[in-house]
């Protein structure tokens, strides 16, 4: 007859069974493991614990050595890993550097006037007014709010916009609008010098439309227009041999001056630091102090240097160099885009993403709070080449109305250069960790490797191997009867013997032999003697491998002098 097949759940009990029998022998295998690994390790101190035979004062003291030392070498260790993440560059001065040319900080000039009347009401007239002089100002006066918009302002800007027809504004954005009414290059500056020599304005300066409104910019990365913003040409360099490291001009009204490094985008993230009226003549001193970071610090994480190099991360709108401002702008653009679903009309117009309309102000005046909220960019880190011009001295003059003007000049030549450099990196913590622990625990890269070995290698192995071995082991373990519990309350054991006390099992009485007493067949006296004694050493030799009970001898006699009654227990290491 053809053998049944037995189903999987009939087979399920026995391979229950055999799993757990498994666990069983392999839990006896990890406690067999424990005690190779005490004996022949090479942590110090590691083998006297697990040691059988040595007093338990002794393993007790060895224990608490090695705890000491692993917990001192755990807090040096833990606290050369916060040194690592927290502070692991160190910034100085570079010494072999000398400037050739020095790139002009941008300089921006923002009008507080930025809009043009004349031009503003021509072009409403034509346009939005349909040649209704009555309702010229209405228009007027929102396009000159436009030119000069900033989340501060928005809600100006959609107050005006409460009592004008919407119909004729949904034809263009809001940034088209601002660019038909905007103060041009002509009515902004009246004379510019560059280096000592005279310059026309208009050819370097560009309109800018930022979160500041309406500004025209000197050495800018970027010029704006009603539809983009454009790269500009190469930088305005000085050289040493220049006449005059300077930038002169002289604005037509009340303007506030904003002055940084090339390298950044300008934004809200900036302040003014010359406020500029008629009538004045403003000279800055400034001085540029460049830090750039090595090649070595890339091998830590931006957490740990707190910066990022220009060609680390990629920022979608402002893809050609990484730096702080324009990390923060393109937060800033997300947050707004994410909420309103536009680009508000300062920003950079993005493709695919539409301009913000008139209907879209009430969106971005309710969550203007959130935008500007420097807490949700807490990604944006700083740049790992960075330049700051610093104002070291400003002065104002008030008492020449016949020469007026901004003056922006280096005090002294750019001589000094900062570097940061890695201080403590991967290999000097690999250094340090092995050296603290092979002080204190005598721990190497293999001792990790060996614990790693005796617990799941050689167990498993051992499981597969000493199966047999490993079920006769814990089948015997069970099989031994429980030790005898004494609840006795005294300990009798080391304690001053009483006369006629019978010997316990952990102390030997031995009764010394009566001189000139007949011992019949067993000899004479000293061979009596020699015996005893050799009995009594090879106790000793195994009394760390063996249960310390000993035996009687036979001297159980209670009427012992107990003067010359010994307790040999206590010459026992």
């Amino acid at each position: 007859m053809p053998q049944e097949k037995r189903h999987p759940v009939a087979e399920m009990p026995s391979r229950r069974r055999h799993a757990l029998e498994t666990l069983v022998i392999f839990r006896r295998s990890l406690i067999y493991q424990t005690k190779e690994f005490f004996q022949n390790s090479t942590l110090h101190g590691v083998r006297y614990i697990a040691e059988s035979g040595r007093p338990i004062g002794e393993k007790f003291m060895w224990f608490c050595f090695t705890s000491i030392g692993a917990v001192t070498a755990l807090v040096i260790i833990m606290s050369l890993w916060e040194k690592f993440q927290t502070n692991p560059t160190i910034t100085g001065l570079d010494t072999d550097f000398h400037n050739q040319n020095v790139v002009f900080p941008t300089t921006v000039v923002c009008p507080e006037a930025a809009f043009d009347h004349d031009k503003t009401e021509a072009v409403v007239y034509k346009t939005l007014a349909n040649y209704d002089e009555d309702e010229v100002p209405k228009y007027t006066s929102f396009l000159e709010v436009l030119t000069s918009l900033s989340f501060e302002r928005i809600g100006d800007a959609k107050l005006l916009a409460q009592s004008i027809p919407k119909v004729k504004l949904e034809e263009n954005t809001l940034r088209q609008w601002a660019f038909e009414a905007h103060i041009s290059c002509e009515s902004t500056f009246v004379s510019c010098k560059y280096r000592d020599e005279e310059i026309p304005c208009c050819e370097h300066f560009e309109p800018i439309y930022t979160e500041h409104g309406f500004c025209y910019a000197f050495n800018s990365r970027f010029k704006s227009t009603a539809t983009e913003d454009v790269k500009t040409g190469a930088p305005h360099d000085l050289y040493e041999t220049d006449k005059k490291w300077a930038l002169f001009f002289v604005p037509n009204s009340t303007s506030r001056i904003f002055i940084f490094s090339n390298e950044e985008y300008f934004g809200s993230d900036f302040n003014a630091q010359i406020d500029w009226s008629e009538s004045q003549l403003v000279e800055v001193r400034i001085s540029k102090k460049n830090t750039y970071t090595t090649d070595d610090a890339r091998q830590l994480s931006i957490g740990q240097r707190k910066c990022i190099f220009s060609d680390e991360v990629k920022l979608n709108y402002f893809p050609d160099a990484y730096t702080f401002s324009s990390c923060m702008k393109q937060c800033r653009m997300n947050k707004a885009i994410k909420l309103c679903k536009c680009n508000p009309p300062f920003y950079k117009p993005i493709v695919n993403v539409p301009m913000c309309m008139l209907k879209d102000l009430d969106c971005l005046n309710e969550f203007k709070a959130n935008i500007t909220n420097i807490k949700d960019c807490l990604q944006c880190e700083l740049s790992c080449s960075k330049t700051v011009f610093n104002i070291d001295k400003l002065i104002k003059i008030v008492d020449r109305p016949e020469s007026t003007g901004v003056l922006v000049e280096f005090l002294t030549w750019p001589i000094i250069r900062y570097k940061r450099e890695v201080l403590f990196g991967w290999v000097d913590l690999l250094v340090s960790f092995g050296g603290i622990a092979s002080l204190f625990l005598g721990f190497s890269l293999l001792s990790g490797v060996e614990i790693i070995y005796y617990f799941t290698l050689r167990a498993c192995c051992m499981v597969y191997k000493n199966r047999q071995e490993l079920y006769e082991i814990e089948e015997r373990i069970r099989r031994e009867p429980p030790p005898s519990i004494d609840l006795k309350l005294s300990l009798r054991s080391h304690s001053k013997p009483q006369f006629g006390d019978t010997p316990t099992s952990a102390v030997v009485q031995v009764k010394p032999a009566i001189e000139g007493q007949n011992f019949g067949s067993q000899g004479p006296l000293w061979v009596h003697q020699r015996r005893n004694e050799k009995d009594y050493i090879n106790q000793t030799k195994n009394y760390y491998r063996t249960p310390k009970v000993l035996p009687d001898h036979g001297y159980t006699n209670k009427t012992t002098n107990p003067w010359t009654t010994y307790d040999h227990s206590q010459y026992m290491p």
